[in-house]
């Protein structure tokens, strides 16, 4: 049979815990005290109740302390035998009553400090929150502005390469684009790199290396079409680049697909010089950049598919003029539409 647990209101399960034993201290201070002399009390040992309520982080029970060890105290000066005189026990408990009392207003003050400290450390991470928010809009804004621009592709890609790593602080960023069609990646030329010299034996092992799906990290945003992070890449079984070179200079990883609706078209992937944990705000806002970017590869797209629109025109254009100079040969022959596209062929 369960035994129904007691609530008392406006108190927690610790809290009653911490009263309960402030009652159970209380009493054998009590009793202890009321055993001695008037002249050999102990009573400045209720300064513990006000400490177990301090300890409790609990002003209702560090004043509830600091009240009981008054009353008790008085109480165990009519209560115990006799040794002094009478005025002499009054200063001695008088003074006990002080001890507890300078404790309560010493733990209150503590106290006060430690839930100031945490309203400080809470505004902190609201503040530092609401920085980072804001951070990743501008980023967001930025990026937006970039994909829409009509700069070239690669230097819309590099420069929205080079806008996340100053916000991540990132010294390393490179470009994989896939094969047409294939399930293949293949490195580009296009690199962010604070220093070449230091990343040179990372960037010559990339260079070399192509992906399919699956393999690396690269590989792994090309398979699943999301984001991906890699804590330390020389610790990771599925980074190839790693076995290559003895030291690559970096360790932590992220990269997220460039998309055209549905299909990943390249892979932008970042590294750190130190093993990070995953940050997922981070990921997440990379997903929506993934998108973003994806707008360049379409509008390279567009172009190249208006620019082979305006050959066939110029070409019609020529086949057109030509059938109007035949037409105006001089003479009676005639030449029939299919002998003119003969002619032209």
């Amino acid at each position: 049979m369960t035994t129904p647990s007691v609530k008392i209101p406006g108190f927690s399960i610790p809290t009653i815990g911490y009263v309960v034993l402030i009652v159970g201290v209380a009493l054998v201070i009590s009793l202890v005290d009321g055993m001695f002399p008037l002249g050999v009390s102990i009573s400045e040992a209720y300064a513990v109740l006000v400490l177990l309520g301090f300890m409790a982080k609990d002003r209702r029970l560090i004043y509830g302390g600091a009240i009981a060890g008054t009353i008790l105290t008085l109480e165990d000066l009519f209560i115990s035998d006799p040794g002094v005189a009478f005025w002499m026990a009054e200063i001695n408990r008088a003074l006990s009553i002080f001890v507890i009392w300078l404790v309560a207003v010493f733990a209150l003050g503590q106290l006060r400090f430690i839930e100031e400290q945490k309203e400080s450390e809470k505004m902190k991470m609201a503040y530092d929150l609401l920085k980072q928010e804001t951070t990743f809009l501008k980023l967001n804004q930025e990026i937006a502005v970039l994909s829409n621009t009509n700069d070239p592709v690669e230097d819309a890609l590099k420069g929205a390469m080079k806008i996340i790593c100053d916000y991540t602080g990132w010294p390393v960023a490179h470009l994989y684009i896939r094969d047409g069609d294939t399930d293949l990646l293949s490195p580009s030329k296009i690199w962010v790199l604070r220093e070449w010299g230091q990343f040179e034996t990372f960037r010559q092992v990339t260079e070399a290396t192509k992906f399919v799906p699956g393999e690396g990290l690269p590989g792994r945003v090309l398979a699943s079409g999301k984001v991906a992070w890699i804590k330390n890449v020389t610790k990771d079984p599925n980074f190839p680049r790693a076995r290559l070179a003895k030291e690559i200079g970096v360790k932590a990883g992220f990269a997220f697909p460039i998309l055209i609706g549905p299909k990943v078209v390249a892979v932008m992937e970042f590294f750190s010089e130190e093993a990070m944990e995953p940050d997922a705000k981070l990921l997440d806002v990379m997903e929506i950049i993934g998108y973003l970017l994806g707008r360049i590869f379409e509008r390279d797209h567009a172009g190249l598919k208006r620019g082979e629109y305006e050959d066939h025109l110029r070409r019609l254009y020529g086949r057109i003029k030509a059938v109007r100079e035949l037409e105006d040969v001089p003479g009676d022959h005639k030449i029939t539409a299919e002998g003119i596209h003969e002619e032209l062929r």
